[in-house]
């Protein structure tokens, strides 16, 4: 089906192809924003985490979460949890250049990356276990990035279930997300408006991801809750936007 048709409608004509420049204009990245959010595991906090989306030169983003351990276990072990994405904007979407994800606890470290080349078609994944190359695809996301995806397609307006392939361990997955109606939340800074996003998943294994994303605040994430099959819960909540 043809974008586009002959129109006997000058008027109606006029108003689509307005509409689909709205459409395409709306299709830019997030504002750079800089956020503070207490981490909390089954209610209690554990520590603090900074979120930070800004743009650099040649038309990249790096999206970087600093988490640190506090209170508790967490302080006494010294947990930290780094991860940086960088991000290109190809056809006015995301997709993922390089992703690191470090976490240091005591003694023992644990790492991952991954590097995102299109000219050699590979996307290559490495992790205690050693290397795995899977095929390039066009648009293709590391786990920390689909945040800032989100943020995209909700404020395009974008309705219905939101769709990102992203690169796991067993290879590219198509990851469902699906929206929910306006609600009011309180937060540190504020009640707020917001719009509630839930991962789909394919197996009902319990284990269940939600954000919270305020309207006003061109879609900044206020909450993140990630529930485990076993009922433990991890949980961001916003305590300041610098």
């Amino acid at each position: 089906m043809p974008l586009f048709t002959r129109s006997k409608n000058p008027a109606r004509a006029t108003a689509l192809i307005l509409l689909a420049m709205s459409a395409a204009a709306g299709a830019v990245a997030p504002k750079p924003y800089s956020a503070e959010y207490a981490a909390l595991r089954n209610g209690e906090k554990l520590g603090v985490a900074t979120i930070r989306f800004s743009a650099r030169a040649g038309g990249v983003f790096e999206l970087q979460t600093s988490t640190r351990g506090t209170e508790g276990l967490a302080a006494a072990a010294g947990v930290s949890i780094e991860e940086r994405s960088l991000l290109s904007w190809p056809d006015d979407r995301p997709e993922t250049i390089s992703y690191r994800y470090l976490q240091k606890m005591a003694w023992k470290t644990r790492e991952r990356r991954m590097e995102v080349d299109s000219a050699s078609g590979q996307i290559v994944r490495s992790d205690k276990d050693g290397n795995q190359v899977l095929p390039y695809q066009s648009g293709v996301l590391d786990r920390h990035a689909v945040t800032v995806a989100l943020m995209q397609d909700l404020a395009a307006g974008k309705t219905g279930d939101l769709i990102y392939a992203v690169a796991e361990r067993e290879g590219i997955a198509n990851q469902r997300y699906r929206q929910s109606g306006i609600e009011s939340i309180d937060t540190a800074i504020g009640r707020q408006r917001v719009k509630r996003i839930e991962r789909m998943r394919d197996t009902a294994n319990g284990r269940r991801t939600e954000v919270w994303f305020a309207v006003d605040l061109h879609y900044l994430p206020v909450r993140i809750l990630q529930t485990e099959p076993d009922g433990d819960s991890i949980e961001l909540r916003l305590s300041a936007v610098r």
